[in-house]
């Protein structure tokens, strides 16, 4: 049985930070959502709820706008043509949103991360489109959306230190400002050299343009809110 802790003490406990309760609500609904992928998969044999909920060219001039945002939310079923790697794409998502979204949230307050984590999906898909607007295909997944995070984080707090499982084994320590620019040159160089052409990496970018001018419109309020005063 615990003992009570006396009032005389109490003020040592540290507060209790908020609860990420947008962060877990973005991986509980987005889990659930590929949940569902994988039971219709196994029903009907296709991908129906990540077909209906891509963003594409055929969405845009149908015009189911609403794609812009559903496509966050549906992941491949199926990687670099390996049904058995049908985690991998959902977990290189989740992995980096749980790890650094709750503190992002806390810096940001609820209502503004969570307008990041939409913008960026939306900034995303567009950037996406503008380079491929007669494109047959699609694009799913939340990667954009963590890439702006990544990036607004790297710029907000670019000297907090992350530890980076290298192809989720080899532990790298580096400042999240580093991470950032590193993630989106990587980004940049596969574009130049058409590696991994099935990647929507424009999107990545477009994502994390959209973290970076986010939190730079943050310190501009700001600052005229303090000249204001």
């Amino acid at each position: 049985m615990h003992e009570p802790i006396p009032p005389s003490y109490s003020h040592f406990m540290p507060p209790r930070p908020p609860v990420a309760w947008v962060t877990w609500l973005l991986v509980g609904s987005t889990v659930a959502v590929f949940l569902l992928q994988l039971r219709s998969l196994h029903i009907s044999g296709d991908d129906v709820i990540g077909n209906a909920l891509a963003f594409s060219p055929q969405a845009w001039a149908e015009h189911r706008y609403w794609t812009l945002l559903t496509y966050a939310w549906a992941h491949a079923v199926a990687m670099f043509g390996d049904s058995g790697l049908f985690w991998l794409h959902i977990a290189a998502n989740m992995i980096p949103l749980v790890c650094l979204g709750p503190a992002l949230e806390r810096m940001l307050g609820h209502g503004r991360y969570l307008a990041l984590y939409l913008g960026g999906a939306i900034a995303s898909a567009l950037v996406w489109f503008l380079f491929n607007p007669h494109s047959p295909d699609g694009i799913i997944g939340a990667s954009g959306a963590i890439f702006a995070l990544i990036a607004a984080i790297g710029m907000a707090a670019p000297r907090a230190q992350v530890t980076v499982y290298l192809l989720y084994v080899l532990p790298i320590r580096m400042r999240m400002g580093v991470l950032a620019v590193a993630i989106c040159g990587v980004e940049a160089a596969q574009i130049v050299f058409h590696w991994m052409p099935e990647v929507a990496h424009s999107a990545h970018l477009g994502g994390a343009a959209f973290g970076v001018f986010f939190v730079a419109a943050i310190r501009l309020n700001s600052r005229r809110r303090y000249l204001s005063d």
